[in-house]
């Protein structure tokens, strides 16, 4: 009995985290996080005006500034293999899940 109000709470608390994630993303959380990361800051602005006016040949590219963050270390490195790890086996149990869920419907 124990053990089933466990596998239930990690199976709530898995799924919960699977939507979250989803919905995350579906709403556009991340490509805004993009968005932003690619605008163009005033002085940039400035400067495409100034050249603009001088009559330059105006190229968008060359006023958009990409900030990386380098994350390069063994800490970072090892969060993202177990990322990459739960990712693919969450997906594999929620996809089996569902497909047992559906034949139980099914039938």
């Amino acid at each position: 009995m124990n053990r089933e109000k466990i596998f239930k709470f990690v199976f709530v608390v898995l799924l919960l985290t699977y939507l979250s994630l989803y919905f995350a993303g579906v709403a556009g959380y991340y490509e805004y996080n993009n968005y932003k990361k690619m605008s163009l800051t005033e002085e940039q602005i400035e400067k495409f005006e100034q050249d603009v006016k001088d009559g330059k040949e105006v190229n968008v590219e060359d006023y958009i500034i990409e900030e990386k963050k380098v994350s390069n270390n063994k800490i970072a490195n090892l969060g993202k293999k177990i990322s990459f790890t739960i990712s693919g086996s969450l997906s594999k149990v929620l996809s089996s899940g569902f497909k047992t869920l559906s034949n139980f419907i099914t039938e």
